[in-house]
């Protein structure tokens, strides 16, 4: 039987070289060698490295191989909770900080390969056995896919197919029998600077008439015409991991996709020109479900995260004898046992499909989806008025090695706790809540799983309220009684 070649990692680091689609700072740059991406490449490293060093936790063997567990088709509860174990270790190695690990689009494509048949085919390709395809490919060589699903804000008063501007989505501009060529963009494509490949798809809510942006494929990251432009880096390469802790590791990079004219191969193509294929995409074929279930695991370590940064501020600044402290302290500990009840609900709440895959419950996830973002906020504010003006006057790292500024020592000693030490978790909360990273991190809470309204309006609409409704008749004929 075949082991898996966990030299993965270094495979992966070697896919890396030599690529010249990406751009930062209006400079086409090696990513592999650029030290804006130093700490998120790291953190997949470190990804790559818990395969191989606890196997039985993050593989799952096939038949024929090792791979890696959030490939893996799950049929039972104990699949799905063997799934969250790894994804928690994944989580917990940036503590929640990077949003779109490996494992996130492999909880999709696990549930896509299963539910292929959904894609059907055309006379130039059967869609449904490339997926599958995909999906082999993907787990025999260990690669990290990445996404593109949402469309730039352009003009979100025109449907897709009114649209004047070529790069208001990605969009079919020609076809033949060996392929397609696409042109336009996709936005916050996160990590997709650093990925191996990217699952192009749209979310739903196409209409008839846009068929020509009614795409989904798979494009390897350098692929002629690709570019990724990144946002402005979090990263401050000029100081010690010391006054940025968490930005100068775990810095993941959004970016801006732009296609121009890019060849396709049928055999790469998931959804063509299909409006309706296109909008089940993501949600008929349950990958919502599973990328959600990854993703709310995600937010739990980075709630622990920010818990246990109040927790260490309050018992620093020697606040945590008060009760009101206590109440705010509690509020956040409240909150990271409702992520762990809604993780657990989510996998308890499951549902079998017709082709035999168990699926966590879209109402739990999407519950907490919609109030993380506020819990999160929460704890910002929290660790903004515990540290309060104590974090904005931290000195530089450098400070404390000049002998003339030894009286810092004295100066910033807080009880038991001394000047650098205080310094360096002042420099955390700050990191964490404060500066570019922290509020980063807190508008990409509010916005990376969708439109918040439109979750808690989705969720209304799609509950199951038969049960409460009933509850009401009752308690009215009762009372008529």
């Amino acid at each position: 039987m075949q082991t898996y070649e966990f030299s993965a990692k270094s495979a992966y680091l070697k896919r890396m070289k030599g690529r010249n689609s990406v751009y930062l700072n209006g400079i086409q740059v090696d990513v592999a060698t650029n030290p804006a991406f130093a700490g998120a490449i790291g953190c997949i490293e470190k990804y790559y490295d818990l395969q191989e060093e606890q196997s039985d936790i993050h593989c799952f063997n096939d038949g024929s191989h090792n791979a890696a567990i959030s490939l893996l088709v799950p049929s039972t509860i104990e699949d799905l909770q063997r799934k969250r174990k790894s994804y928690k270790a994944v989580a917990d190695i940036s503590f929640g900080m990077l949003g779109r690990t490996p494992d996130f689009i492999n909880a999709a494509l696990a549930t896509l390969y299963a539910h292929s048949k959904q894609l059907g085919s055309n006379p130039f390709a059967n869609f449904s056995e490339n997926m599958r395809a995909y999906y082999q490919y993907v787990k025999e060589n260990n690669l990290f896919v990445g996404h593109g699903a949402i469309n730039p804000q352009i003009d979100r008063s025109l449907p897709l197919g009114s649209q004047i501007n070529e790069y208001a989505a990605v969009r079919i501009v020609s076809h033949d029998q060996k392929g397609i060529v696409v042109t336009g963009a996709k936005m916050i494509v996160t990590l997709a600077p650093i990925a191996d490949e990217l699952l192009i798809f749209n979310m739903p809510g196409l209409k008839p008439g846009d068929e020509d942006y009614a795409v989904s494929f798979a494009l390897p990251i350098d692929y002629p015409g690709v570019k990724i432009i990144c946002r402005k880096p979090m990263v401050n390469p000029a100081y010690h991991s010391f006054d940025h802790p968490l930005a100068n590791a775990f810095d993941e990079i959004d970016a801006y996709l732009i296609l121009n004219e890019v060849f396709i191969p049928w055999d790469k193509v998931f959804v063509f020109r299909d409006v309706a294929k296109s909008n089940l995409f993501y949600d008929k074929t349950f990958a919502r479900n599973h990328t959600g279930h990854q993703g709310i695991v995600r937010g739990l370590s980075k709630a622990e995260l920010l818990t246990g940064i109040s927790i260490q501020l309050a018992k620093m600044l020697k606040l945590d004898g008060f009760i009101n402290i206590q109440e705010k302290l509690g509020e956040l500990t409240s909150y990271v046992e409702l992520v762990k009840a809604s993780i657990a609900w989510s996998e308890a709440e499951a549902t079998i499909s017709e082709e035999g895959v168990i699926t966590p419950s879209i109402s739990a996830i999407q519950a907490i989806r919609y109030n993380f973002p506020k819990m999160y906020e929460t704890m910002v504010k929290t660790l903004q008025s515990l540290a309060a003006g104590s974090m904005l006057s931290t000195p530089h790292y450098e400070d404390f090695l000049n002998s003339d500024l030894s009286d810092l020592g004295s100066a910033l000693t807080t009880g038991e706790t001394d000047a650098l030490s205080r310094t360096k978790l002042l420099n955390l909360a700050w990191d964490a809540s404060g500066d570019g990273f922290g509020q980063r991190q807190l508008v990409y809470e509010f916005f990376h799983a969708g439109d918040p309204m439109r979750i808690a309006a989705g969720h209304f609409i799609n509950y199951d309220k038969q049960n409460m409704i009933n509850m009401v008749d009752r308690v009215l004929l009762h009372d008529n009684d």
